[in-house]
Formats: C-alpha cells, sequence, structure tokens
C-alpha cells in the first residue's frame, strides 16, 4: 500500500498557492479601515471588531468544515468554502454600507476562508510523510504570511487607484482563482486520508495529548498579538505620520504593512529550521519574549521620531510572526494521522477566537485610555498586544521532568 505522494514539491508548491490566492481578502478591510472609518464614522472599538470579525467567521465554520472534510473528499469542502468566500467578498463591494452590513460579509468571508485554510494544510500533509510535514507546514505558515502581505499591497493599490470597493472584487477572484488548482494535487492515495463518521471533530480526543495542548494556547497567544498588530498597523502608523507631517515617509501605509509582512516571511522559515535543530520550546519561547520586548518599547515611544517607529514597527512584525512556522511545524508533529483533523481544527479554533479577540482588545484599550490621537493610548495598546506572547511563551515553559516514585516511600 503505498503512503507517500510522489510530488511533494508540487503538493506544497499548489496548495500554498491556492492559499496566496484566496488571502486577497484577509487585510482588505485592515488596509481600507481609515477611508471606512472615515466614511462610517467609526470609534475605535468599531475599528477593532470590524477589523476582527474576519477571524470570528473563521473560527465559527471551521469545526463545520472540519468535520464534513473527515467524511468526504477535502477538496469539495475546499472548493464549496471558496465560493463562499467569493460571493461574500463580492456582496461587501457592492452593498455594505455601514458597520452592521459590513460586519455581517465579513463574519461570512472568514467563514469561507477557514475551509480553505485549514482543508489546504489537510490536503497536503495528508498526502506527506515523515519529516516532510513539518517542513511543509512551516512553509504552508510562510505562504499564509506572503498572502497576508499581498492584501495589504493589492487592496492598498486597488484601492487607491479605483475606490476601496475594487480590493473587494479582487478578494472575490482571488478565491474563485484558487479553484482549479486543486485539479493538480491529485485524488488521495490509499491510506492516507483518514475518514470517520463524526460530523464534528473529536477534540477531547485531541486534547488528551499534552503537547498538542501546549501548541494550541502557544498559537492563541501567537495569533492574538499577530492579528492585533496587522489590524492596527495602519491606523498607528496614520497616528505617528500626523503627529510628524513632512518627516513621515512617502511611502503609503499599505506598502509598509505588506513589506512588514514579508519581512517576516523569511525570519519565520529561518526560526523553524533553527527549531528543528534546537527544538521548538527554546525557540518559540525566544522569539514569544522578544517580541514582547519590542511591542512594549514601541508603544512607549508611539510619539516618538517616524523613522524610529517605523523601524521597530517592521521588527514588530518579524517577531510577533516569527514563530508561527514553529509553532505550526509542532502541532503537526504531534499529532497522528487518526487525530489530525480534530488537531488542526482544535488548533486553528482557538488561534481564530484569539485572532478575533486581539484587535478587539486592543480597540477596546484604546478607546478607554483616551483615544486613537493619544500617544499614552498606545502605550496600553501594545501592552494587550504583548500579552499574547506573554501566553506563548508560558505555555512553551521547559516541562518538569517526574522522577519515578520508589516504593515505601511518603
Amino acid at each position: 500500500m503505498k503512503t507517500l505522494h510522489r510530488r511533494p514539491v508540487l503538493i506544497i508548491t499548489v496548495l500554498s498557492l491556492g492559499l496566496f490566492l484566496s488571502q486577497v481578502a484577509i487585510m482588505a478591510v485592515p488596509a481600507v479601515i481609515v477611508e471606512l472609518a472615515s466614511q462610517w464614522s467609526l470609534n475605535a472599538a468599531q475599528i477593532g471588531w470590524l477589523g476582527g470579525i474576519y477571524f470570528a467567521g473563521y473560527a465559527t465554520g471551521l469545526p463545520f468544515v472540519s468535520g464534513a472534510a473527515n467524511r468526504v473528499d477535502g477538496r469539495a469542502v475546499y472548493a464549496v468554502s471558496a465560493v463562499i468566500a467569493a460571493l461574500a467578498s463580492f456582496a461587501f463591494a457592492v452593498i455594505a454600507t455601514e458597520f452592521w452590513s459590513a460586519v455581517v460579509l465579513r463574519f461570512i468571508a472568514g467563514i469561507g476562508f477557514s475551509g480553505i485554510h485549514v482543508l489546504g494544510m489537510k490536503l497536503m500533509v495528508d498526502r506527506l510523510e515523515g519529516s516532510t510535514k513539518a517542513r511543509a507546514a512551516g512553509l504552508y505558515s510562510a505562504a499564509y504570511a506572503t498572502g497576508t502581505a499581498g492584501s495589504y499591497l493589492i487592496a492598498g493599490m486597488l484601492s487607491g487607484a479605483y475606490g476601496w470597493q475594487a480590493a473587494f472584487v479582487a478578494a472575490g477572484a482571488g478565491a474563485i482563482l484558487s479553484l482549479p488548482l486543486l485539479m493538480l494535487i491529485g485524488a488521495p492515495l490509499e491510506g492516507n486520508e483518514i475518514r470517520s463518521s463524526r460530523w464534528f471533530p473529536d477534540f477531547r480526543a485531541a486534547m488528551k495529548n499534552p503537547e498538542v495542548v501546549r501548541y494550541v494556547i502557544a498559537y492563541a497567544g501567537n495569533t492574538w498579538e499577530v492579528f492585533a498588530i496587522r489590524v492596527w498597523f495602519i491606523p498607528f502608523l496614520a497616528f505617528s505620520a500626523g503627529l510628524h507631517g513632512d518627516t513621515a515617509s512617502s511611502l503609503e501605509p499599505t506598502v509598509l504593512a505588506g513589506i512588514s509582512v514579508l519581512i517576516s516571511v523569511p525570519v519565520n522559515i529561518f526560526f523553524s529550521e533553527l527549531a528543528l535543530r534546537f527544538g521548538s520550546e527554546k525557540i518559540v519561547r525566544l522569539v514569544s519574549l522578544s517580541s514582547v520586548c519590542v511591542g512594549l518599547i514601541l508603544g512607549w515611544l508611539a510619539a516618538g521620531p517616524y523613522a524610529l517607529v517605523l523601524i521597530l514597527l517592521l521588527i514588530h512584525g518579524a517577531t510577533s510572526f516569527g514563530d508561527a512556522g514553529t509553532i505550526n511545524g509542532g502541532v503537526v508533529a504531534a499529532s497522528t494521522p487518526d487525530n489530525r483533523a480534530a488537531v488542526l481544527a482544535l488548533f486553528n479554533l482557538f488561534g481564530f477566537v484569539s485572532g478575533f479577540l486581539g484587535p478587539f482588545a486592543v480597540g477596546l484599550a484604546l478607546r478607554s485610555a483616551g483615544g486613537q490621537t493619544d500617544a499614552s493610548a498606545w502605550f496600553w495598546a501594545f501592552a494587550v498586544m504583548a500579552a499574547g506572547s506573554v501566553v506563548s511563551a508560558a505555555a512553551m515553559r521547559k516541562r518538569r521532568r517526574t522522577l519515578p516514585t520508589r516504593r515505601g516511600s511518603v
């Protein structure tokens, strides 16, 4: 019985490209949020809510798409999800005229993306074996970051030329273009894809593995910070530019946001490779604590020189995402073929719930501490972001070895 697909490079490349195309939508709202906030009179809490609701939709849809993929061919679930994501983005361009209609449509788009993202990873790792699985998970994570950067750049370019609606038309088109790629990965080989009678993932079975639980918690902390900084990157940069006027960079904020994410890609791959050599625990702790330090310094210097703020923002983008590939690879390595679907569902469920809560919590912190125009409020905003990396580092703390109990000892 064959268990290894003969074209692992093709499988990884095709599914990573599909992820990239479908991600045009992911940062479309953060890319145009300053314009939307002005048109729709949004406060900081509403900006955080609208920026993060996409990830709440993801978390809501995840158990359903994961459970369906356990019963039928995952490619079919992926295709239906892509169509849902596309229709929601097209509808956003046409009928989103205020906060609540935008929230509903972004929520639906997030549901669609959940099937693309997690099913793409499952379709990939089901067709690989051995250490290739962990390395592929790291590369898939890097493709995710590249897609995020592309989303910023594409949305910024199109909205500047044709209006913000064009960004969402492109988002819908990207999801549709991911569909033909499914024909290139081939049918699952015998023994590669596990089938189940369950319609929902068996989260209890996944949580029985302490190693899986550690990576789930670490990922939740990671996404809290990553999504928070990506939603608030452009509003914070706008605040800094407003303070310094002519000394601010001439580059568009969406371009700078895209550059920030692109820088994080090689950093993510680098630390993923280091983790294979030195262990995931050490690498996640190192990167997470570094991100806490950079985030707090950035908040403390929020009113500082624009060039310094921008440099720190770029560094923070790298440190906040730098351990994502390591965490992804760790949870894949900790899973087994019979529980992988449930593990990936649990992993992404916690991650994307946290990804919704992070930007929203930052918005609440800003609103409570004085608003987006108050430099001291931004310190508390970055402190709230940094809490995510504190959680990630704590989850990867060194485990104590349990010594065997001697007979007769008290």
